[in-house]
């Protein structure tokens, strides 16, 4: 038979599972919810007239380099675009977010021609300002450039399973 002492050990004991169980538990819980709060935050930009008015510029603008654009456009809209992509492009890194998910919040079509229409720009500027140093990431839309593989590679991988 148990006594006392032995009784309040298993209590104790089991009391410190379940509470060890019910703090994972809300932790996972806290973290799905942050993860929501985050999204939600990048698709309210996503989202927005003033993003799409945005990205609609830099789609249609006309240049022929990194200085050509800035004195043509200046630089707000490819900020304001460019940091909603790389804000993505880092959560996607950090595994916040999976590629799926990524290339539906990124409308991986809008995301991959404007990238496409901005690569050159952005490459020519990384040169200009001496950043590229061979096998580095630059500070310069890297997480927009490592978004756009990503994404490019899961579509690829997606049809060729087709």
């Amino acid at each position: 038979m148990l006594d006392i002492p032995s009784i309040s050990i298993v209590i104790a004991a089991t009391s410190v599972v379940v509470g060890v169980i019910f703090a994972i538990l809300q932790l996972r819980n806290a973290m799905k919810q942050r993860r929501t709060e985050i999204l939600m935050n990048l698709y309210s930009k996503l989202g927005s007239t003033e993003f799409a008015n945005a990205l609609e510029r830099i789609r249609t603008s006309e240049y022929t380099d990194y200085h050509e654009y800035v004195e043509k456009y200046g630089v707000a809209e490819l900020f304001q675009v460019g940091s909603v992509f790389e804000g993505l492009g880092f959560l996607l890194h950090r595994k916040l977010v999976d590629k799926d998910l990524a290339s539906i919040f990124s409308s991986s079509e809008m995301m991959a021609c404007t990238w496409e229409k901005v690569e050159p720009m952005v490459e020519n500027a990384r040169k200009q300002l001496s950043q590229r140093k061979a096998g580095e990431y630059l500070p310069m839309l890297v997480w927009w450039e490592y978004i756009y593989n990503e994404v490019k590679n899961r579509e690829q991988t997606l049809r060729a399973q087709q």
